[in-house]
């Protein structure tokens, strides 16, 4: 009986510094795919005649070309196929497959304007999105500034509560499963936001980025949290058992709380709450606004009926963190940032009669306060009434 034939061993091309760049064909003046660290190894699937380059197949899915230089082969180099690809073209180069999205390490695509157009000028895998380039590009071909990324991973999660944040500058939103759950795409300075989602099972994660001018930074993380108090505890103020529509009443704000900042799922304490001199005035400082709500990361619906009499009106919040006011439905005020707000607009042509306010209200972390109002046109001066006398019988 014949001895088995022994297994061969394709050879590896071994990165001799750290991100050794690989690109889509023999030569720096294709588009680069991806990257090798320090260290790390890749099986050589050939060799271009021409430019002496190697072509490589890595572990994590990505393929391409990288420079002679640049690592170190190891194994019988006899076995490579020689190819003659340096005298093609980059147009005329077959473009590579799409890579799947990996399971252990982040897949990174980076292009050359603010709006993830076109094809990625940078495309590498890395452990965390966790970045601070300042004002220094990303990496080889990427500008310093107006540039995008998106970042694409697929976890399995054990069944739980889990607190993703984002920490950008300038915009970032976070999709799971394609869902959108964080959205702040907009130029600005370092800001965080934040949100409690239940997870489980195989999870897709996609964060997209923007970063117009000055200093960049991107950091993503997801901390698992331990179990949260039921979904609707006894609160200290109980919805009244004689409402069983949760109707809305006048001159009171029906108050729900929600342990999460995008106001998601069934609130967690529920109350009235009266109306101040200010109609609604909240100043919860460094603790928590009811039972069962943490002090930080969590959202708030104030509803109530008003009175108003006919005319116009100059509606006001000042908050922190973010803030959004309705009159029946019609957005007044739309702050919903961090940090801290003072913003104002005008209704006009308020009809007499009992009017539906809503006020949406979120805190991510520090103090927490938000005040809302509103003032006869031209004046800041809140309005406390009037209640309308009873109708005659």
């Amino acid at each position: 009986m014949a001895a088995p034939a022994a297994q061969v061993t394709p050879p590896a091309a071994v990165a001799r510094f750290n991100n050794v760049s690989i690109y889509s064909g023999p030569g720096t003046n294709y588009p680069i795919v991806g990257t090798i660290a320090y260290g790390q190894g890749c099986t050589v699937t050939g060799r271009d005649t021409i430019t002496g380059w190697w072509l490589v197949q890595c572990p994590t899915g990505v393929a391409g070309w990288v420079a002679y230089d640049g690592v170190n082969v190891v194994g019988d180099i006899a076995m490579v196929p020689l190819l003659i690809a340096g005298s093609q073209s980059p147009a005329a180069q077959p473009p590579l497959l799409p890579q799947p999205v990996p399971t252990n390490s982040w897949r990174a695509s980076y292009s050359a304007n603010k709006d993830l157009l076109g094809s990625p000028v940078l495309v590498q895998d890395v452990p965390d999105v966790n970045f601070n380039w300042g004002f220094v590009s990303p990496g080889p071909t990427v500008p310093a500034d107006y540039f995008s990324a998106r970042y694409e991973r697929t976890v399995a999660l054990a069944p739980g509560s889990y607190l993703l944040t984002l920490r950008m500058d300038d915009g970032a939103r976070l999709f799971i499963d394609d869902q959108l759950v964080l959205d702040d795409w907009r130029v600005g300075s370092v800001r965080e936001m934040a949100t409690l989602r239940t997870l489980g099972g195989s999870v897709r994660l996609r964060i997209d980025y923007f970063e117009e001018n000055g200093e960049a930074s991107i950091a993503f993380a997801m901390t698992p949290m331990a179990a949260l108090p039921p979904a609707l505890p006894t609160p200290s103020a109980p919805w009244p058992s004689q409402a069983p529509d949760l109707a809305l009443v006048q001159d009171q704000w029906r108050a729900q709380f929600f342990n999460n900042t995008d106001l998601g799922g069934r609130p967690v304490a529920a109350m009235y709450q009266p109306r101040g001199v200010y109609p609604l005035d909240m100043n919860m400082g460094w603790g928590a606004p009811a039972p069962g709500i943490g002090v930080d990361f969590w959202s708030a619906r104030y509803e109530g009926r008003f009175y108003f009499a006919s005319g116009n009106y100059d509606f006001f919040a000042v908050s922190d963190d973010g803030v959004r006011a309705y009159i029946d439905d019609i957005l007044l005020i739309n702050a919903w940032f961090d940090g801290y707000n003072d913003r104002s607009n005008r209704f006009d042509r308020a009809g007499a009669g009992w009017h539906t306010m809503r006020v949406e209200y979120y805190e991510r972390t520090g103090n927490a306060n938000l005040r809302v109002w509103w003032a006869f046109a031209g004046s800041k001066q809140p309005v406390t009434g009037p209640i309308p006398p009873p109708p005659t019988p």
